[in-house]
């Protein structure tokens, strides 16, 4: 199913995963990312990058950053609906962007699983054309209502159609891939995460 959250069409979400031939991991004093992922720098693999031990855990890496993105993109799509000051709204925005960004950084940061550079590439690749689309968002907050904003959103969403459609499809399908490749080699069990539930409750707005 399609979620038109007015500029990205979020045609999956992928979901964390766990494996039961694979051992929990440990707690340890080893530096976490803002994903929460139990992380060590193996400076013999990718000097001052982030390594990962467990294809499942390097798995929720990637997505917990996907989630991440996409619920500040949430929130901040409630805002521009909403009865929000202007300011609340450039705030949001920010949050977004910055979010955004950091996501971008973990995963250029992060090593390869087992020399696989598909999936964080893929990652890599999709989050950045978030952050170009972001850029539309810019004139959103030129308005200092809802309807003000809506009235853009409109312009926003044509535009959105026309020139960046083609592309999400193609950096979309080629994460999924990436994803699907990576679970199936290393035999992932796959779950849906809240995140799923929250774009169900969102799903009226493709209508």
């Amino acid at each position: 199913m399609k979620y038109f959250l007015y500029l990205i069409t979020i045609g999956f979400l992928l979901g964390s995963c766990e494996s039961k031939k694979e051992k929990p991991v440990e707690t340890s004093d080893a530096p976490k990312d803002s994903a929460g992922v139990e992380t060590a720098i193996n400076k013999d693999s990718c000097a001052g990058g982030i390594y990962i031990k467990y294809a499942h855990a390097y798995n929720n890496f990637i997505v917990a950053h996907q989630s991440f993105i996409l619920e500040e993109n949430i929130q901040f799509i409630k805002s521009i609906k909403a009865d929000e000051t202007k300011e609340k709204v450039t705030e949001l925005y920010k949050i977004l962007e910055a979010q955004t960004q950091n996501s971008i950084d973990s995963l250029t940061k992060v090593c390869p699983f087992n020399g696989n550079v598909e999936y964080k590439n893929a990652g890599i690749e999709l989050f950045k054309f978030y952050k170009e689309v972001w850029n539309d968002y810019k004139s959103l907050l030129e308005g200092k209502t809802k309807e003000d904003r809506a009235k853009i959103l409109d312009k926003i969403m044509s535009r959105f159609n026309d020139a960046h459609s083609v592309q999400e499809k193609k950096l979309e399908e080629s994460f999924n891939k990436a994803h699907s490749n990576f679970v199936n080699e290393y035999t992932l069990h796959v779950r849906s995460t809240p995140l799923h539930d929250q774009l169900d409750s969102l799903s009226y707005w493709s209508k």
